[in-house]
Parts: C-alpha cells; structure tokens; sequence
C-alpha cells in the first residue's frame, strides 16, 4: 500500500466530508460549517481527487453517497471525534466567564418541566451562555441528533443506537388533575364516577385515543373525551376554568403555578409510568461544556 504522507494532505477536507456527508447538499454543508457554497465545491473536487472516486454524485434528492463515501462516513466522523477528543482534554470551563451556545431538543412536556429551572440556573451560573431549545418528539430526537442539528435531548424516546448516550432523568406516572373546586374530583375517585367525567386529552397527532384509553380498553370500558389538544402547556389552563378533568403525567400540573392550584387525584385504573431520558450524541461525551450542562439537567430532574 503506498504510503500516504498527511503533510501534504489539507486535513480540513474531512471536517468538509463530514458535513456534505451529513446534509446531503453542498449548500447546507456550506451553512453548517460558515462556508460559501463555492469553497465546498471546490473542496469536494479536491476530495474526489484524493481519494479517486466520485464519492456524492447528484440526485433530484441532493448528493447520494457512493459504495466508497459510505464506507468512509463512519470512519471519518470517528476520526474527527478523536481529533475532538484530543482538542478539549486540557481545555477548562468556566461556567461564570463562558459565552458557549448550547442548542438542546425538548419536547412540549419536558420543555414545560425542566426548562423554567434549567433558564435559572443559567442565568445565575453562566450568565454568558445562551441556549436554542427546537421542538422535538419521540419521533423526531434520535435524527436530530444524528444530524447534528441538536447536541442535547430530553424527553421521552427510543433507545438509541450505540453511538448515542443515554441517561435516565426520572420515571414518570399519570395524575387526574381538575380544578380545585371540582365537584367530583375526590381523593377516593371510583371508576363510574371517572367515567361519568367530560376529559381533556393531550395528543400531538390530534388522536382523541391514548394510553389512558387503551388501559380503559383492557377493562373494556371507555370515557368521554370531549377536547383533545395538541400542546401539553395548555392543559392546566383548560382544566382549571372548567368542568373537565385531564389524566396526564404528574409533573404537567405539579409544576402548575396559576391563580388558584389544581386538585389532583390518583386515577382509578393502573396506567403505564414511562421513562424520561437525556440522550447525547457520542462526540460531546468528554466535552466540559457539554458536561456540565448534563449534570445541571441531571440535578434539576431530580428536584421536579
């Protein structure tokens, strides 16, 4: 195998790889690393030439990777995670004096339970720094964070691939939560009378049918659900100023800070708890930044 000398070699061409590889588009590749879209033309010719083939070829879809490029993704990102790695080992951080972005996704549930107190400690112990929150779901976070568009999840998803870290924030149950006057909103709350109740139910996709109803399912029975929203934050305000009861996860309405407090009650049926994670792409593991900001998200979802 001939020997290849990297003085020679701008290395600077993989961090470009790694981006066109990721956006499937020179362009956006541009944008994400402050490029013109000129420069990364030019740096993908140059790219063809060092390694002699095609590599992205074009598509109505964008740029398609060839049988080589794919094969050099991977081994490419794991190079520029250890060139990181390496970068960051002395680096110190100082939360007090750093001016660091951070850009996290949360879903609608888990922005209206962490973010308040993540903002304030923020504010009091990196006054500098500044965070992107982007809506994700269960759907959406594990992509996004492959794609680098975030470099931080929090909420409920699917167990990620091995190149992905995951760390378990809190177990979540459900609460039936009304106003404070409710008639028959009562500690002892029975099935026919949880039943008889006109319900609120959160759904992102507008289905009027969630777990709540597939528990009533295995009891064969069913409960009037006469609003479905799509937002999580709307629901302690829906439910306070009228007549309807909503079953949905305990600190949705715990955290609730309005005019007059909710009464919340254990629902009459088991419902599933489910489990609430932050998850991180692999090339922040070793970051201080990064870390720091874990251990604050950590802390805080143990306080909530």
């Amino acid at each position: 195998m001939k020997r290849i000398h990297l003085g020679n070699v701008d290395l600077n061409l993989l961090v470009i790889f790694d981006a066109i590889a990721a956006e499937r588009h020179a362009t956006k590749a541009a944008g994400r690393l402050g490029l013109t879209q000129p420069a990364v033309s030019h740096a993908l010719s140059r790219l063809r030439h060092l390694f002699k083939d095609p590599l992205f070829v074009r598509s109505p879809k964008g740029l398609v990777p060839t049988a080589m490029a794919t094969e050099l993704e991977p081994a490419v990102r794991a190079v520029l995670e250890q060139v990181e790695a390496v970068l960051q080992m002395e680096r110190a951080f100082d939360p007090a004096t750093t001016n660091r972005r951070f850009v996290i996704g949360l879903s609608g549930y888990s922005a209206f339970v962490l973010l308040p107190p993540l903002m304030e400690r923020m504010n009091s112990l990196a006054p500098d720094a500044s965070l992107i929150v982007k809506h994700t779901n269960i759907n959406l976070g594990l992509t996004m964070l492959e794609q680098g568009e975030v470099e931080l999840i929090a909420g409920v998803f699917p167990s990620p691939p091995t190149f992905l870290h995951e760390e378990l924030l809190y177990v979540e149950d459900f609460v039936c939560a009304g106003r404070a006057g409710h008639p028959l909103l009562k500690e002892d709350l029975d099935l026919e009378t949880y039943l008889s109740l006109r319900h609120l139910h959160v759904s992102m996709r507008g289905d009027p049918h969630g777990i709540v109803d597939n528990a009533l399912d295995d009891l064969g029975r069913r409960r009037t659900v006469a609003l479905t929203v799509g937002h999580f934050l709307i629901a302690p305000l829906l439910v306070q100023d009228s007549e309807l009861v909503a079953t949905e996860p305990r600190r949705l309405f715990e955290r609730w800070s309005g005019p007059e407090p909710l009464r919340l009650v254990r629902p009459p049926i088991a419902i599933p708890s489910f489990r609430v994670v932050q998850t991180w792409h692999g090339r922040y593991e070793n970051d201080p930044a990064h870390m720091w900001l874990r251990e604050m998200i950590r802390s805080i979802a143990s306080t909530v």
